[in-house]
């Protein structure tokens, strides 16, 4: 009598996850169906249900597994630091543009995410990560290292943002703008650009 074929759990979950987001990015969460995403990776549709609870599940796992790494690292960066000083500001903003570089599909996400409303589940507002970067800041105006009258919360949402933006539109300055004079690795130009803005306009005068 033949063996019954037994399933890898964590073969199946990352098997979901890898279509989940193909599926995903593709349609945003809104036109995704399940259906198509239990195809996609080989098995039934009730083992959705079975490993994430629902279709908001799935879509809140794809987009822990895009962010959580980055998350962890940054979080240790900044609880051994220590004293906060304007390098660490400034490696803080290079890994998360270097982050968005080498995961376009968290910028794709992300993009979902602001079409649909997607606030709620928004990876970017994790609490901890927020607190402690908002906490460094802190220091960093109390140490006399940056401007006070500048709310250290918009100085946070402020960076990201920076960042952000040059991954989803990049496409938009190269139509609009004449790349002449410009470096040829333009990420890394635009990557120096905002630390001298955003640096130029924080530090104490």
């Amino acid at each position: 009598m033949a063996r019954a074929k037994t399933r890898d759990p964590e073969a199946t979950r990352s098997a979901l996850l890898d279509a989940a987001e193909a599926v995903f990015l593709e349609k945003g969460f809104g036109n995704a169906a399940l259906s198509e995403i239990a195809r996609k990776a080989k098995v039934t549709k009730s083992l959705i249900h079975h490993y994430f609870g629902s279709k908001g599940g799935l879509w809140r796992a794809v987009k822990k597994r895009r962010f959580s790494k980055y998350a962890e690292t940054q979080l240790a960066m900044l609880r051994d630091a220590g004293r906060p000083t304007t390098e660490l500001l400034r490696q803080s903003i290079a890994f998360f543009f270097n982050f968005l570089k080498q995961n376009p599909e968290m910028v794709r996400i992300m993009a979902w995410m602001f079409l649909e409303r997607d606030q709620e589940e928004c990876l970017f507002k994790d609490r901890e990560l927020n607190e402690l970067g908002v906490a460094k800041l802190r220091e960093a105006q109390e140490a006399g290292l940056l401007r006070p009258d500048v709310d250290a919360r918009f100085v946070l949402f402020t960076f990201v943002g920076l960042a952000q933006h040059w991954f989803q539109d990049k496409a938009h300055f190269l139509e609009d703008f004449d790349t002449d004079g410009l470096p040829e690795d333009l990420d890394a130009a635009y990557l120096d650009a905002i630390q001298k803005i955003f640096f130029e306009g924080i530090l104490v005068r």
